[in-house]
C-alpha cells in the first residue's frame, strides 16, 4: 500500500515540477519571474527576431498564460522548422493542459532522422502527462543518449522508471540528473526523495525533502510530499529497516538557485545556494551488560522464646511474739546511815579480822 501511495506521488510531484512555472497551471503557484531553471532551460533560437523576443519577454514576465501562448503560437508559425521555437511552445501547451497538441507539435523534430534532443526531452515530459511511461521512457533515454548531460533527459527518464516501478534505476537516474542539474535542484531532489521512499529510506527521503525546502521554500509540493513521508515515518514504526543506507546526495556547486524576482509590491529574494551536509557519524554506545546482584536470601528472625522465670519468692518467716522480758524489780533497800558508835563498832570489827588474818600468815 505504501509503494503504491508513493509512487503515485512521484508521478504527480514529475508533473508539478515540470508545470510549476506558470501562474495558469493547476499546479501549486510560484512568482511568475520564478520560472527560469532547469525544469524549465531558457531555450534561445537565432530565429525570433528582437520585436517578438521583447513580447515574449514581457508575456511571461506578466505571467499571462495565455499571452504567452498566443505569442510563442506567431512565432512559430513564422519558423516552422525551427526544432527549439517548436519545444518552447509545445511546453507552454503542455503547462496549459493542451497535451495532444503539444504532442502534435513535437512529432516531426522527434522523428527526424537527426532528432533534436530539447524536442525528444519535452516530448518524454509530454508522454508522462498523458501516462504513457513506456513512450516517456523511450524518448528519454533517447535524449540522454544523444546528451549524456541531459539533466532535464535524466529527470523524465527517472520519473517513468519509477512510474514502472524499478526503483534502482530510477535512482540512478535522479543522481545522475543532479550531478549535472544547473539552477534550482528542488525539482529533482523531490523526485529523488520519492524514489527513496518507495525504496523503505524513509529517514532520508525525509531529510532530502527538508534540503529541498530549504533551496525552494515557495514550492508547496516540496511541504506536502515532506508531509506525506513524515506521516508514513510515524505510522510505519513497525516495519523492519532496509538492509542498507543509501549513499549520500551531494548538490553540485552549478546546481545553485537562481535569484527570484518578487512581484509587483515584494522586496526582492536572493535564494541561497545549499549547504553541504557532511554526514554525522553516528556515535556507537557500547551497551555494557550490568549484571544484576542475586538477592540477598532473607532468613527469618527466629522468635526469641522469652521464657517465664517464675520467681519464687521466699516465704515470710512468721514474726513470732517476742517476750517480753521481765525486769523483776530488784528491791533496793535503802541504806541506813549508820550511827557513830555503829561506824566505830564496825571499824574495830575490821580491824580484829586483819589482825587475825596477818598472825595467821605469820605463823605459816
Amino acid at each position: 500500500m505504501i509503494h503504491k501511495i508513493l509512487s503515485f506521488t512521484v508521478i504527480l510531484s514529475s508533473l508539478f515540477v515540470v508545470a510549476c512555472s506558470s501562474s495558469g497551471s493547476k499546479a501549486p503557484t510560484t512568482t511568475a519571474s520564478a520560472k527560469q531553471d532547469s525544469a524549465r532551460p531558457l531555450l534561445e533560437s537565432e530565429s525570433i527576431d528582437k520585436a517578438m523576443k521583447s513580447a515574449l519577454a514581457q508575456a511571461e514576465a506578466s505571467g499571462n498564460t495565455q499571452e504567452v501562448i498566443a505569442t510563442l503560437a506567431q512565432i512559430n508559425s513564422r519558423n516552422p522548422n525551427d526544432a527549439i521555437i517548436a519545444t518552447r511552445y509545445a511546453r507552454a501547451l503542455r503547462e496549459d493542459d493542451q497535451i495532444n497538441k503539444a504532442q502534435r507539435i513535437l512529432q516531426s523534430f522527434v522523428n527526424a532522422e537527426k532528432p533534436n534532443v530539447e524536442a525528444l526531452t519535452e516530448m518524454a515530459m509530454t508522454q508522462l502527462s498523458l501516462g504513457d511511461y513506456d513512450s516517456a521512457k523511450t524518448y528519454a533515454i533517447k535524449a540522454t543518449v544523444i546528451n549524456p548531460k541531459n539533466a532535464r533527459g535524466y529527470l523524465a527518464l527517472g520519473t517513468a522508471q519509477d512510474a514502472l516501478k524499478d526503483h534502482q534505476n530510477a535512482e540512478q537516474s535522479f543522481r545522475q540528473g543532479l550531478k549535472y542539474w544547473k539552477g534550482d535542484p528542488s525539482p529533482i531532489l523531490n523526485n529523488l526523495a520519492l524514489n527513496l521512499a518507495s525504496q523503505g529510506h524513509l529517514d532520508q527521503s525525509l531529510s532530502l525533502l527538508e534540503r529541498a525546502i530549504k533551496i525552494s521554500p515557495r514550492r508547496m509540493e516540496l511541504e506536502r510530499n515532506r508531509r506525506i513521508i513524515a506521516t508514513l515515518i510515524e505510522t510505519s514504526g513497525s516495519q523492519v529497516p532496509p538492509p542498507y543506507k543509501k549513499p549520500e546526495i551531494t548538490i553540485p556547486e552549478a546546481a545553485k538557485p537562481a535569484s527570484v524576482k518578487p512581484a509587483s509590491g515584494e522586496p526582492a529574494v536572493q535564494a541561497k545556494a545549499p549547504k553541504k551536509v557532511v554526514p554525522q557519524k553516528k556515535k556507537v554506545v557500547k551497551k555494557t551488560e550490568v549484571k544484576a546482584k542475586a538477592p540477598q536470601q532473607i532468613v527469618p528472625e527466629k522468635k526469641r522464646v522469652v521464657k517465664k522465670t517464675t520467681v519464687k519468692t521466699k516465704a515470710t518467716k512468721k514474726a513470732v511474739p517476742q517476750k517480753k522480758k521481765v525486769v523483776k524489780k530488784a528491791e533496793v533497800k535503802t541504806a541506813v546511815e549508820p550511827t557513830v558508835e555503829e561506824a566505830k563498832a564496825s571499824i574495830t570489827s575490821a580491824t580484829v579480822k586483819t589482825n587475825i588474818k596477818l598472825k595467821s600468815n605469820i605463823d605459816n
